[in-house]
């Protein structure tokens, strides 16, 4: 199926284990319509494809358009993805009878079902995309993103192009050791991820808070640690609590030791940091760039600020965006 090269408008969709994300823009990235469905993750591919076409139907009435005016739909999908043949390799919350998505495929079910060119990626890939067309790295050329949320996820500009790899599974950042033999799981232990994703937050916060010491976060949540939160964390931060204080301090070390490994290997222009976890600002990342900077290569990191992400939840939208973008103009 061929790009309707002179259509004005483009869906970019951002697919999630539980909802799913659609919006019509304009080509330069300006929303005119968006929807929103649940995304029946473990429903199976049809049901979950299902619910994107809701949505994405949803923003075309929304923007008043109709699919003739639309050039194509760009997808982020979380899991491992080969984006030329449009399979997903692997998606831990997405099931197909039962299992598992393993080497599904599902940009062809789509793009039938659509009725439109489908162009498919790992959806930090694609937020990073994202930020890198639209938002906070629209001056630069090279650039690493990070996602810092319930785990870690990462995506590469190149040149001004996303880094897939060999198999369309690079930008796996989250997965960089930082704390050979620290927390995690079996064969994932002292990832970037298991020790700096939102449960490893909340978790470092709780053990100072079982030590007794005085804390804001202790008072907040009754000495129950299953109710601390990055946001309660980064709210008593703000306010002078050692313990907050302490507890973002640690993370950012983890996190600035990944980063400064990507600083290295790559040199790139910018580093851009988005995800929940981000949203406390410079209280994650200033000791994240105290970390980069203690472990990079001075000359790399002096050339590299560390930047907060400015498209909050649409940069998986708008990356979807980029994709048929860079269809369009490849």
């Amino acid at each position: 199926m061929e790009l309707n090269r002179d259509a004005p408008y483009v869906v970019g969709v951002d697919l999630g284990g539980t909802n799913v994300r659609a919006a019509v823009t304009d080509r330069a990235g300006a929303i005119k319509g968006a929807g929103r469905a649940t995304s029946l993750a473990h429903d199976g591919v049809a049901k979950t494809v299902g619910q994107i076409l809701a949505a994405a139907d949803e923003a075309m009435r929304e923007a008043g358009i109709d699919k003739a005016q639309v050039a194509g739909l760009g997808i982020g999908v979380p899991g491992v993805i080969e984006p030329k043949e449009g399979v997903v390799v692997w998606a831990p919350n997405f099931y197909e009878n039962g299992e598992q998505y393993r080497n599904t495929p599902f940009a062809g079910p789509l793009r039938e079902r659509a009725g439109m060119p489908v162009f498919m990626g790992n959806d930090a890939n694609v937020a990073a995309l994202g930020e890198f067309r639209f938002g906070a790295g629209r001056d630069v050329c090279t650039l690493v993103m990070l996602t810092l949320g319930t785990g870690i996820g990462g995506g590469i500009i190149l040149d001004g192009k996303l880094w897939t790899g060999a198999t369309g599974g690079a930008g796996e950042i989250g997965h960089i050791i930082v704390a050979a033999g620290g927390r995690g799981w079996a064969a994932a232990f002292g990832s970037l991820e298991s020790m700096g994703q939102i449960s490893a937050i909340t978790e470092r916060a709780a053990r100072k808070i079982c030590e007794a010491r005085q804390s804001r976060l202790a008072e907040t949540v009754d000495y129950d640690w299953r109710l601390l939160t990055p946001k309660l964390i980064a709210d008593a931060a703000a306010e002078g609590d050692p313990i907050a204080l302490e507890t973002f301090e640690e993370t950012g070390y983890y996190i600035g030791l990944g980063i400064a490994s990507m600083v290295n290997l790559l040199n790139p222009e910018m580093v851009v940091v988005g995800g929940g976890v981000a949203q406390a600002g410079d209280l994650i990342l200033d000791p994240i760039r105290r970390s980069a900077r203690a472990n990079a290569i001075k000359s790399l990191i002096d050339s590299c600020p560390i930047v907060g992400a400015e498209l909050g939840d649409d940069a998986g939208i708008l990356g979807g965006v980029s994709l048929v973008l860079d269809a369009l103009e490849g």
